[in-house]
């Protein structure tokens, strides 16, 4: 089937994406700033479109379908890109050039970035800022075609990224996700020697490269091997194949709130388990703001 990208088609397929990400109809709707009936009438018609249900619909709410899955790996890089052209060419237009643009990796935003952006605006003003919510090997990959100005990412992909002007924005703890009906799920703390019978779940290395070597560097620490069942492309899968697969994985310690239907989230305390988020920028003279918001960031006093 031949798709035409207009429009109500795109919003369509950014009204899916957001309600894979959030979880949520009504997240994603406060997300979009549209009326909740409106967003399911989107997913309505986009099914209606591919020929099948994106969603399974239950009293806890819409869960992806393998379909759903298909789908959103296949439309969400064009979204992306749609959105970084069009933020770019309406700054073009309007004859902005003091603009920053941010890539950042989402579930770390709130703690990090925001405090920094808020005295970032202090000092400027006047200062244009595009944000993107991308994967960390996509905010590398927009970083060397000159896409974006500065990227948050994980200590994984900074390894590969000696091409650039790095810093340590933090470092944290690691969380372990667990089934809720794990032996594990009522504890608040864990030592990760606790989940060396578990199967775990890992990340593909085209989204996250070194994620998966992580774990297991971890785990090796701990005194076993783990026993990678899957490795997902979007965190929603991750959550999704948790519950679904009676499987385990170690995220760093920047989740918040309640977890995902069907998962549990247990802190490990062994102290050699933890995780650096890094700050990237273009080397040689690059942008101020870009300078300033790196040194905001790794600013202890900045982060929540």
């Amino acid at each position: 089937m031949h798709f035409l990208y207009t429009p109500k088609m795109l919003n369509r397929i950014q009204s899916m994406l957001a309600i894979m990400a959030e979880g949520s109809v009504n997240r994603a709707a406060l997300r979009l700033g549209v009326a909740q009936p409106t967003l399911t009438r989107h997913i309505q018609s986009l099914e209606q479109e591919i020929g099948g249900a994106l969603f399974e619909r239950n009293v806890r709410g819409m869960r992806p379908t393998a379909l759903g899955f298909f789908v959103r790996d296949q439309f969400e890089p064009i979204i992306k890109s749609y959105e970084l052209a069009q933020a770019e060419s309406v700054a073009y237009a309007q004859g902005r050039h003091e603009q920053l643009r941010i890539g950042y990796i989402n579930s770390a935003a709130q703690r990090f970035l925001n405090p920094a952006l808020v005295e970032l605006r202090k000092s400027l003003p006047d200062l244009k800022l595009i944000l993107f919510a991308l994967t960390p090997m996509e905010q590398l990959e927009a970083l060397r075609a000159g896409k974006i100005d500065v990227a948050l990412i994980g200590q994984e992909v900074a390894t590969l990224a000696d091409d650039f002007y790095l810093r340590n924005a933090g470092t944290l703890g690691v969380c372990a996700v667990v089934p809720a009906n794990h032996k594990c799920a009522g504890l608040k703390t864990i030592s990760l020697s606790s989940l060396a019978n578990d199967r775990f779940i890992g990340v593909a290395e085209s989204v996250v490269p070194g994620r998966s070597t992580w774990i297991s560097g971890l785990c090796a620490k701990a005194g076993f091997k783990p026993n990678f069942i899957a490795k997902t492309y979007h965190v929603t899968e991750t959550f999704t194949r948790i519950a679904a697969d009676n499987a385990v994985t170690l995220l760093p310690d920047y989740l918040s709130g309640n977890p995902p239907p069907g998962t549990a989230y247990c802190r490990l305390t062994d102290k050699w388990a933890n995780w650096k988020l890094s700050v990237l920028r273009q080397r040689g003279h690059g942008l101020e703001a870009a300078r300033t918001l790196v040194d905001l960031i790794v600013t202890k006093k900045y982060q929540a």
